[in-house]
């Protein structure tokens, strides 16, 4: 007899997926039996025969097993007696399996091992946002069944304890553990892969019968209502009516303490080759401590897509955080080997425009040069002319240039490091030539740190720093390594940057060295709404599936570039303004409002709106871009006057009755995010704090988008995202992406986090997705060191006064 218990917090999910089990023709399954939560508890000392009683009596109807049943018995006894009538029910239905189901179990599973060796254990894990609503509603509507309401910290305690405890037998042999979201998503492959542990074929009728089966294990309980309805996902949330906004951070806060305990840990020497990392299936958050020659870095975050993270992947990860101090490693042993002075190992590092000198020297193999000569294109080398016949050239940067004649006004330059294709740039041709320097300029300038990242990660990382190779012999060597492989994407066997067979999404327009150029793995799951997404955008795509096919991986590829993806900037500021000549930004507000309303709770007031946009432009202030200011970070150069940037989130239709017209009055520009899916109707997802109001629908984004409105995404469905598995979050986010793109026929490459809700997994899957830029929630102005993805915003309400120098 196969002996299966289903464990999980309460309100997870337990009884829908007892249910699909129980509809299997050799499983048997009862309502819960609560049986070792009476026989172990303390406080129940004594109840355990009345609860027997109810069991057989009143809820499977068999009151003769009861006839053996001796409280007087230890404690071993009677557990023994319980397994062999469940044994016995199993064999008198011709049944090989008896499934177990009762929550609270999960607390008493190594006595449960301790009586039955050999028996199996299902855990169900489901997103704590929704569990923990489920928990506080349910016991506050039938609390004559659940006994008093469970206030918000014991129902985040239950969850925790079931994620913790669950996370404890992650690897044990006779437990699996399944995640809710992805039983509805994809019913057939898990309930498969939950038969084959339970020793048992799947059988399609599991998901024909089940309803019926729900309504006998439920006992029709109130809380249960609904479990007839068909298994699949709801994009109804109940903590958007249950929870206020400051409640539902103090829950996140909690759900990432969890999260950080449950992540994959491992630690990667990067001077050492770097292999795939492969994790449980349940596993979905990486947490990578990074070496340097026994000396840490730092840790780098990723999301587990599919099981694994690649080394391509992670080892761009590394180089985008690290390549600074591992290049300056790499300088600091290359000049004590070639000076043999061991002492010079104990140099502090060099400051970093003397090692970015030193990297542009050792790049282009100029070790005389001056640093600003590197930026100089009028600087005249005899080298060869090669004449061009097209628009577009393709250049290894280990490799010398040469002259360029072409009867063009401008081409575009395909650049390679070590093989690898980084990017496009375009350089302008004078007299039809284009020099050697003046392409060795124009990558400089236009590639800046993108060039390092690639450089540390084709020719540094993985490998020992000491050696007689520079960076320029290194590259040359990597990129005739990558031209001798049948497919450098994802060769079998042969070094390949991706697995083969790997779905692969390339290269987004957008500028270098931002989340365009960074490497990422998707979730397979997510695979329709990625391609939906690239599909509008116009985005190459490489070994889509066939329908009903499942891909293993998919892929974020920048390297994968159409050969008319160069990036060109385009300033998205309004018309000229008189700015302040004395003033320069630094550092920059972005502003966050809600709505601009003469009613409503939290609403500022047109009143209140006028007179802070008059200040504003007393001030001298004026409306950047976002483009402006990542230019600005790039080159670490201050915007000229005193630059804003002004957002509001939601997409509320009093935007635009009242707030733009007096932006449009003060020549202010401003930001929109909109919830995708909630175009045109209500804000559904403030219905615990809120009066529900009207959001604006396509003809008023429109007309406002025609008038220099841009607009971003504040998700599909408004749901905090660092409570959600990476599947989900990428659903959010590339769904909101296709259905505003398609709606706005222009690209939206901004992205606020629903409650500023973001982390290092959230940030790195919103760039992955499709977004350059993220806003959050924070009292500081955006500087110069900020993450394009991680932009702090100044929340203004009714409450707080808005003053800015």
């Amino acid at each position: 007899m196969k002996r299966i218990f289903l464990v999980g917090s309460p309100r997870s999910g337990t009884t829908i997926l007892q249910s699909l089990l129980a509809a299997h023709p050799e499983v048997i399954s009862f309502p819960e039996s609560k049986f070792f939560h009476y026989l172990l508890y303390d406080q129940f000392a004594g109840k355990l025969p009345g609860r027997m009683e109810a069991f057989f009596k009143d809820e499977i109807k068999r009151p003769e097993l009861l006839k053996d049943f001796d409280d007087s018995q230890s404690v071993e006894a009677k557990a023994s007696w319980f397994v062999r009538v469940l044994d016995g029910l199993a064999a008198e239905q011709k049944n090989s399996v008896w499934l177990e189901k009762t929550p609270e179990h999960i607390y008493f599973i190594d006595d449960i091992e301790r009586f039955l060796p050999n028996a199996k254990f299902i855990h169900i894990l489901r997103n704590g946002m929704d569990t923990i609503a489920s928990m506080y509603e349910a016991t506050r509507s039938f609390n004559e069944l659940w006994g008093a309401g469970w206030d918000l910290n014991h129902c985040i305690n239950r969850w925790e304890h079931a994620m913790l405890t669950s996370n404890k037998y992650i690897n044990k042999y006779n437990h699996i553990l399944v995640k809710y979201e992805e039983l509805l998503d994809n019913k057939t492959q898990i309930l498969a892969k939950i038969c084959h542990f339970m020793g048992i074929e799947y059988d399609g009728t599991m998901l024909v019968n089940y309803q019926e089966k729900a309504a006998k294990l439920s006992l029709n309980l109130p809380w249960h209502k609904g479990i007839e309805r068909d298994v699949k996902s709801s994009n109804v949330h109940k903590y958007h009516k249950i929870f206020t906004r400051k409640e539902i951070r103090y829950i996140l806060d909690k759900i990432q303490r969890v999260q950080g305990e449950i992540a994959w840990k491992v630690t990667v020497e990067v001077s050492e080759p770097i292999s795939d990392i492969y994790a449980w299936q349940i596993c979905d958050r990486l947490c990578c401590t990074i070496k340097l020659e026994g000396i840490q870095l730092g840790i780098i975050e990723l999301p587990i897509c599919d099981g694994m993270v690649v080394a391509s992947v992670l080892a761009d990860a590394v180089a985008a955080q690290f390549a600074w101090p591992i290049l300056d490693r790499f300088f600091r042993r290359n000049r004590c080997e070639k000076g043999n002075k061991l002492w010079e190992t104990l140099l502090e590092p060099l400051h970093r425009k003397h090692d970015w000198r030193l990297f542009l020297q050792e790049l282009w193999g100029r070790p005389h040069w001056h640093l600003q000569d590197f930026y100089k294109p009028e600087i005249a080398e005899e080298v060869p002319t090669i004449t061009l016949e097209k628009d577009l050239i393709v250049l290894e940067i280990s490799e010398e240039f040469a002259n360029i004649k072409v009867d063009l006004s401008e081409i575009d330059v395909l650049v390679k490091v070590g093989g690898v294709a980084v990017g496009i740039v375009t350089v302008a041709v004078e007299n039809n030539l284009v020099s050697a320097q003046k392409l060795r300029s124009t990558i400089t300038r236009n590639m800046g740190f993108e060039l390092c990242v690639a450089v540390v990660r084709e020719a540094l990382l993985g490998k020992p720093l000491n050696g007689k190779q520079g960076l320029r012999s290194r590259l040359a060597s990597c990129a005739q390594q990558r031209s001798n492989l049948p497919d450098s994407l994802n060769a079998p066997g042969a070094g390949g940057i991706y697995p083969q067979n790997a779905v692969m999404f390339g290269r987004r327009s957008g500028a270098i060295g931002t989340s365009v150029s960074r490497r990422a793995a998707l979730p397979a799951a997510a695979l329709p709404e990625i391609e939906s997404a690239a599909a509008i955008a116009g985005e190459p795509t490489m070994q889509i599936p066939q329908e009903n096919e499942f891909p293993k991986q998919v892929f974020y590829a920048p390297e994968i570039i159409g050969s008319k993806s160069s990036y060109r900037e385009v300033s998205h500021s309004v018309k000229p303004q008189v700015l302040d000549n004395h003033s320069v930004t630094k550092k920059v507000p972005i502003l966050s409002y809600r709505r601009i309303s003469p009613d409503g709770l939290d609403a500022v007031t047109p009143q209140i709106f006028e007179q802070q946009l008059h200040n504003l432009k007393n001030l001298g202030y004026y409306s950047a871009s976002w483009e402006n200011w990542r230019s600005a970070k790039l080159a670490k150069t201050p915007l000229p006057g005193k630059a804003v940037l002004m957002t509001f989130d939601g997409g509320y239709l009093d935007f635009f009755q009242y707030a733009w017209p007096l932006l449009k009055r003060f020549d202010f520009t401003a930001t929109v995010f909109l919830v995708a899916e909630s175009i045109g109707k209500t804000n559904s997802w403030e219905k615990a704090e809120f009066e529900e109001v009207q959001l604006m629908g396509w003809p008023e984004i429109l007309q406002l988008r025609d008038a220099g409105i841009e607009f971003g995404s504040m998700s599909a469905t408004h749901q905090p995202l660092t409570a959600l598995s990476p599947t989900e979050i990428v659903r959010e986010a590339a769904k909101s992406r296709a259905i505003l793109e398609r709606g706005l026929e222009k690209p939206v490459k901004c992205f606020a986090y629903p409650y500023g809700d973001v982390d290092p997994i959230v940030a790195h899957l919103i760039g992955a997705s499709g977004y350059t830029f993220g806003v959050s929630y924070h009292l500081n102005f955006s500087i110069f060191d900020d993450s394009l993805l991680s932009l702090p915003r100044i929340q203004v309400t009714a409450e707080n006064a808005l003053k800015l120098a």
